[in-house]
């Protein structure tokens, strides 16, 4: 038998007859309305039902592998895709607590950012951006399923993720600072409301979106900028000088002591115990965890131990909090070649061709010199000076492995969502949204947990804010350069216009809730903007 593949059968004419919520024969979800002997055949023929696949094809593994006709293995295989859900989340949870967390941190320390430009900047642009890459490399997305996604993901990160991070750790507010990211997202929010409401987004209306965002990035770095150099002015008015000389002075009596450290080691070889050193760095179960903890606890540390190893193989670890700050000669030698090596194989692009070589071999042949030098420019008991630089191998590989897992997640609940036979709009502002935004929890909840809350509640709007400003505005503007009259039809769906008022009332209500406190951040703000 055929089935129609695209949405021929709905002309532009009864484009809105396509809001009702049965759903139409080039849905994934149409396979509920055909006999079940039926259904495999339609899942491996329909377009749809790919779209939701990333790695796996859960979709499939329901419909075809176990199939709709024996009922109690189907639900047994629903059960475990919810289990296989769990445990992604926990791999994020993971990743996040372990490895990206305290790289945002020294990233922070390096630059000499204050925890809310970093929020706002590095963690929002690490949060948002793959989702931002998605949206853009696909412009001929469904606009509906986007809408409702991007709208519904903004209220769960503003609305849930924040008021998260409030209960966790309050802190008090810059009046002017959340003031003003409040009324950027506000203005967002307006802008697409009105341009949209007609169902048609010129690319001019795009263009003033895409410089909503800008507008904003340049007053965040213009304001911390500003204040730098006032706090530079007042210490230099308040004898500066005098604290400067007398810190050197203190620095004199222990770089005396460091120059004789380092004549001391100068005697220990350099690759003294490099392979304990590894592998008591490769061990992925926490002593403390396992020592303290239960039969319930150390089996969940064995249930997550493969990847966490994995982790380990591939991310290095730069945290100023532990000993050497993470440093681990012969690990973070490997880490030169698996992590590079990691991102272009799920990233599909090992294989490719660059002047007639594959991609693998030219990583190969830039590691092997690097990782040559870092051997002997280096020692095991003490970080080099350019550990630093391991911070952005770090960043790159959170960010890479919470895409993909986080991906997973995604299409695990776009599966949940046809079985229960979710429309797009529901699915969209709801499993779609928290799927989507369930690396920004992780992160954002990690930080708070390790006392950057205002890096991770600016985030909160940073994020968001990038994905629906640049997510958007660069989609639409590649949908209406398509078109002759430069304007694309989107279709914002039966829930559109609920996102985009209850996200409205979402940031409202945040905004007067911290003018009622006197912009202090108290558990009872996070509280409200949950419920």
């Amino acid at each position: 038998m055929t089935f129609p593949q695209n949405g021929s059968l709905f002309p532009r004419t009864v484009r809105h007859a396509t809001y009702v919520n049965f759903p139409r024969p080039d849905d994934c979800a149409y396979l509920h309305r055909l006999p079940i002997d039926e259904q495999c055949e339609f899942v491996q023929m329909t377009e749809a039902c790919s779209e939701s696949e990333f790695y796996f094809n859960y979709v499939g593994f329901l419909y075809c592998t176990i199939g709709s006709d024996r009922a109690y293995l189907f639900y047994l295989g629903f059960v475990l895709l919810l289990c296989v859900c769990v445990y992604y989340f926990v791999v994020l949870g993971t990743t996040a607590d372990k490895f990206f967390c305290p790289t945002l941190a020294a990233i922070a320390k390096s630059l000499n950012i204050s925890e809310a430009l970093a929020g706002v900047t590095i963690l929002a642009f690490g949060n948002g951006s793959p989702d931002l890459f998605t949206a853009v490399a696909n412009p001929d997305a469904d606009t509906e399923l986007m809408f409702s996604e991007l709208l519904g993901s903004a209220a769960f990160v503003i609305g849930v993720i924040g008021g998260t991070v409030l209960l966790i750790q309050p802190f008090d507010f810059p009046a002017w600072g959340v003031s003003r990211d409040l009324a950027f997202f506000i203005a967002a929010i307006v802008w697409i409301t009105l341009k949209a409401a007609d169902e048609r987004f010129s690319v001019y209306d795009s263009a003033t979106l895409i410089g909503m965002y800008l507008l904003f990035l340049f007053l965040v770095i213009w304001e911390f900028i500003r204040d730098k150099q006032q706090e530079s002015r007042a210490n230099s008015a308040s004898g500066g000088s005098a604290e400067l000389a007398a810190n050197q002075r203190n620095r004199q009596i222990p770089a005396v002591n460091a120059g004789r450290s380092d004549q001391q080691e100068t005697a220990i070889p350099a690759n003294e115990g490099l392979i304990n050193d590894c592998c008591n760095h490769l061990n992925p179960l926490d002593p403390e965890d396992w020592n303290d903890g239960g039969w319930a606890m150390r089996t969940f540390c064995l249930l997550k131990a493969p990847f966490v190893l994995l982790l380990l193989l591939t991310i290095p670890i730069v945290d100023a909090e532990v000993d050497r700050d993470g440093w681990c000669k012969l690990l973070n030698i490997c880490h030169c070649f698996t992590l590079p090596l990691l991102i272009v194989l799920v990233n599909g692009v090992a294989f490719i061709r660059i002047a007639k070589v594959y991609v693998f071999i030219w990583i190969i042949a830039i590691a092997l010199p690097v990782m040559i030098v870092i051997f002997y420019t280096s020692r095991t008991d003490r970080c080099p000076k350019y550990h630093k630089l391991f911070t952005l191998l770090s960043f790159l590989g959170c960010i890479q492995v919470i895409y993909v897992v986080a991906q997973e997640v995604v299409s695990v609940l776009e599966t949940v969502g046809i079985v229960l036979k979710l429309s797009k709009s529901v699915l969209g502002l709801s499993l779609l949204a928290w799927g989507n935004s369930v690396g920004d929890l992780f992160s954002n909840v990690a930080l708070a947990r390790q006392g950057y809350g205002k890096m991770a509640f600016a985030a909160c709007f940073g994020g968001p804010l990038l994905n629906l400003c640049f997510g958007l505005g660069l989609t639409l503007m590649t949908k209406s350069f398509g078109v002759q009259d430069l304007v694309a039809e989107v279709r914002k769906g039966v829930m559109g216009e609920n996102c985009e008022l209850y996200l409205f009332q979402i940031l409202t209500t945040t905004w007067l809730c911290l003018l009622f406190t006197n912009f202090q951040g108290r558990r009872s703000v996070g509280l409200a903007m949950i419920v």
